[in-house]
């Protein structure tokens, strides 16, 4: 294989590969390869010829690297837990991991329910807003920099199987992307993975992971 055709495999591979719902229709053969390959080549701006294109995406679609990762995703989804959960808010505020996690050891009252990220110099906190007043108490004003209200939470518990599977994680948010939600934040704690949307979107986005634990 010349070093030119390779490089245009190379190419349009790394493309559909970043493009979950032209994956989703090459698995259901129901695309039309001369007008996927020529919406790659305006988008992209590609030199290559219209044949050169559609032959690279059937070489992809053959691939039996290609077809076992598939078949492997479709299958480690069943019998994954989903649940949901409404009136959540994102809480952003400015402190050090260390900063953050002494004043939760001083947090005044009980009952708060809390998830966290953290990074160098923020954490985000996801917490039920019914209890956001109260909780806020416990900071400086101006530690706070930023909240996000009306989000709902996405709780997808895997099994053992598909914590060991590549690939998962982008499953889960390419087919919320196919539904053309924007995911808000997301915090793995195997096997649980919280994926948090806006709260309108809840109702596609929970159809949409349901759809891969059938």
């Amino acid at each position: 294989m010349n070093k030119k055709f390779n490089n245009i495999n190379q190419t349009i591979w790394n493309l559909v590969r970043k493009d979950a719902a032209i994956q989703k229709d090459l698995q259901r053969k129901i695309i039309n390869m001369r007008a996927l390959a020529k919406h790659l080549i305006d988008k992209n701006q590609l030199s290559a010829s219209l044949d050169a294109v559609i032959s690279a995406i059937r070489r992809f679609q053959t691939r039996e690297e290609f077809r076992e990762e598939e078949k492997k995703l479709l299958n480690v989804f069943k019998g994954s837990v989903v649940s949901t959960k409404n009136n959540m808010t994102s809480l952003t505020i400015a402190l050090t991991p260390r900063e953050l996690f002494e004043k939760l050891c001083v947090v005044k009252g009980s009952g708060f329910n809390y998830k966290i990220a953290t990074g160098d110099q923020e954490a985000k906190l996801m917490i039920d807003t019914p209890s956001l007043n109260d909780f806020k108490k416990n900071f400086p004003k101006e530690a706070i920099v930023k909240e996000e209200k009306e989000l709902s939470e996405i709780n997808v518990k895997v099994s053992s199987i598909a914590l060991n599977t590549k690939g998962v994680l982008a499953k889960m948010a390419g087919e919320i992307a196919l539904a053309n939600i924007n995911i808000k934040e997301i915090i793995i704690c195997p096997p649980s993975f919280y994926i948090y949307i806006k709260q309108q979107d809840i109702v596609k986005a929970h159809e949409s992971i349901l759809k891969l634990s059938i």
